[in-house]
């Protein structure tokens, strides 16, 4: 039977002794380069694996960062996903691999990861977090970040996150240049900053422009298709020119409310998108026949900034608590100048 080689066998090949091939496994101690080339040339021909475990304990670093992922309906798998590639991107670049904390709504995960030799750090992200795993890893001083903003009781954590009152600003200054001027809002809940910080944005615009905010016109707690299907069915009835939807499944039944009240995309009410999500795109498409004016979130961005991030803490480098990236806004033909 085929077995793999240990360190033993390699110092034996090598002629040398088993420390000086742990030094030269581990990149540590001083030894000469004639030996170095050596024990390479044994680890080369016998395919000598390193136990990743052991050099883990024995260097008190895994190399790997964990992630933790909060999920909520109303936010599309791809959103996620997205970020999680560039997390894993990110960590890929700088060396770390990365480890995924199975999820689970009621566990808290700040001690499993704290208590134990798995990862260096964590980032945390998603809409319905649990604030004590933020604060307890923040108080122990273990390296974390969260994707998206968020104040939390006692302390100001580490995250990073899109510019949201930006971007929204952004859209409603597109619209508002188009001529409109009673335009809806439907978002998820100013319970959570990042829906919160779009709230700003739009308000932002509105008094840039000398517009008044008509609280009629706003409409939160929209996660689902369904919500979005309600919430623009209510939102009709305050003859809005334009809407800005917070979430992919919340426009998909607004869009569907449009239509039904026998309303046409953009000539009667200009809509705009939040996430620029493939799919929602081709839904749109295929059901209005237009292109959906999208807030582009850089997700596979975000995530790669977040790994890099938390990768900065646990080297000892200074980082700013709170980081934002900027947004784009995608111009296509579901707006219309009046």
């Amino acid at each position: 039977m085929n077995r793999t080689p240990n360190l033993l066998e390699v110092a034996k090949a090598a002629g040398v002794s088993n420390m000086t091939v742990s030094r030269v496994v581990n990149n540590s101690g001083k030894v000469s380069d004639k030996t170095r080339q050596k024990v390479l040339k044994a680890i080369k021909e016998l395919n000598y694996q390193p136990n990743l475990i052991a050099r883990s304990l024995a260097r008190k670093k895994t190399n790997i960062l964990g992630l933790v992922v909060y999920s909520e309906k109303g936010v599309h798998p791809a959103f996620y996903n997205e970020i999680i590639n560039g997390v894993q991107q990110g960590a890929s670049e700088l060396g770390y691999d990365l480890l995924i904390f199975a999820n689970s709504e009621k566990q808290s995960y700040s001690d499993r990861i704290t208590h134990s030799s798995f990862v260096d750090g964590v980032i945390f992200m998603g809409v319905k977090i649990n604030q004590n795993d933020i604060k307890n890893v923040h108080e122990k001083g273990f390296p974390y970040v969260f994707v998206g903003k968020r104040e939390i009781e006692g302390i100001n954590p580490y995250f990073i996150s899109p510019d949201y009152i930006k971007g929204t600003k952004m859209a409603t200054e597109y619209l508002i240049e188009l001529g409109h001027t009673r335009i809806g809002l439907i978002g998820q809940s100013r319970m959570i900053e990042p829906d919160y910080d779009k709230l700003l944005g739009y308000q932002e615009a509105l008094y840039k422009h000398n517009l008044v905010y008509n609280p009629q016109l706003v409409f939160e707690e929209s996660q689902t298709q369904l919500d979005g299907y309600n919430a623009m069915k209510e939102l009709l009835k305050q003859k809005p020119t334009a809407v800005i939807i917070n979430n992919t499944y919340s426009t998909i039944g607004a869009t569907t409310a449009i239509k039904e009240e026998g309303l046409r995309i953009p000539d009667d009410i200009s809509v705009i998108g939040f996430d620029d999500n493939q799919e929602l795109n081709e839904q749109f498409n295929d059901f209005i026949g237009l292109e959906l004016s999208t807030i582009r979130i850089p997700k596979i961005d975000l995530g790669r900034q977040a790994a890099k991030m938390t990768i900065s803490l646990l080297e000892g480098n200074d980082v700013s608590q709170a980081n934002f990236i900027d947004l784009q806004f995608i111009k296509n033909s579901s707006c219309k100048k009046l």
